[in-house]
């Protein structure tokens, strides 16, 4: 797999506006490789936002993403797909489309459009379905699929794409706690065979631990970037309210508290 250091990440001045809503203001930040990095703040704070930046599917108004050293703007969409992958929402991909279709598809940035798959397209898409246990769904419509299994298919196509760098919008909601469970055991595998992971996401409990960096967004600013540390006035600042922090099983754990 993957883990070639060309994923470095630096934001410089990086601002975005919907018509005359400022969303994004002046954020200046560098993600390294390898770095899991957990981006989170209350409801329209801009946090998918500088995901679909991050990924150059919108375009900074003011300021710029280096990818690698470069603008992300300068890439082309298959050489940002052979660096990145982008995991939307599991609502936002619901399409009518069988589940070998959409792994098979992570393959595209390395063949042209009329080569047929090679011996290591097929090694690595047979990796992904054995890692992710999907040979019972291959055959299924996304549709058909439960949120949890749809979240499992678009991680497995990450995998199978064998990119650097993956960025996952919410990728645990509204996953029962089995399916959540499972899903932080998969980014957590992921991070730790060199795959750089930014994750936005409200469930601070499944993911606080995962993180070796916090970047916390309120109203479009950044409040904090930097290596992950348990603040409670930090987090009273974002979220308005008390945060209290626990460990169980070796593991940090943080939850609200009024």
């Amino acid at each position: 797999m993957s883990g070639d250091g060309s994923c470095r990440i630096e934001a410089r001045g990086l601002s975005y506006r919907a018509g005359s809503r400022s969303i994004l203001q002046g954020l200046d930040f560098s993600i390294e490789p390898g770095d899991f990095v957990l981006v989170f703040g209350r409801n329209g704070a801009g946090k998918s936002t500088l995901l679909r930046i991050l990924a150059g599917m919108l375009r900074a108004e003011t300021g710029e993403i280096l990818l690698a050293g470069r603008s992300v703007s300068d890439y082309s969409k298959r050489e940002l797909a052979a660096r990145l992958c982008y995991l939307p929402q599991s609502d936002e991909f619901a399409l009518p489309i069988l589940v070998r279709d959409v792994l098979l598809a992570g393959r595209y940035p390395y063949r042209s459009l009329f080569k047929k798959l090679g011996d290591r397209d097929r090694e690595i898409f047979s990796a992904g379905v054995e890692q992710f246990q999907l040979g019972d769904l291959l055959g299924r419509n996304m549709q058909t699929l439960s949120g949890g299994e749809r979240k499992k298919v678009l991680l497995a196509s990450a995998f199978i794409q064998d990119v650097p760098l993956i960025l996952l919008d919410e990728p645990l909601n509204f996953l029962d706690p089995g399916s959540a469970f499972r899903l932080v055991r998969m980014l957590e595998a992921l991070n730790r065979n060199g795959k750089t992971i930014v994750a936005v996401s409200h469930e601070l409990g499944h993911l606080f631990s995962l993180a070796s960096k916090l970047l916390a967004l309120k109203n479009g600013a950044l409040r904090y970037f930097g290596a992950r540390a348990f603040s409670p006035e930090m987090l009273r600042d974002v979220y308005q309210v008390s945060f209290q922090r626990i460990e169980a099983a070796g593991r940090e754990i943080i939850y609200a508290q009024e």
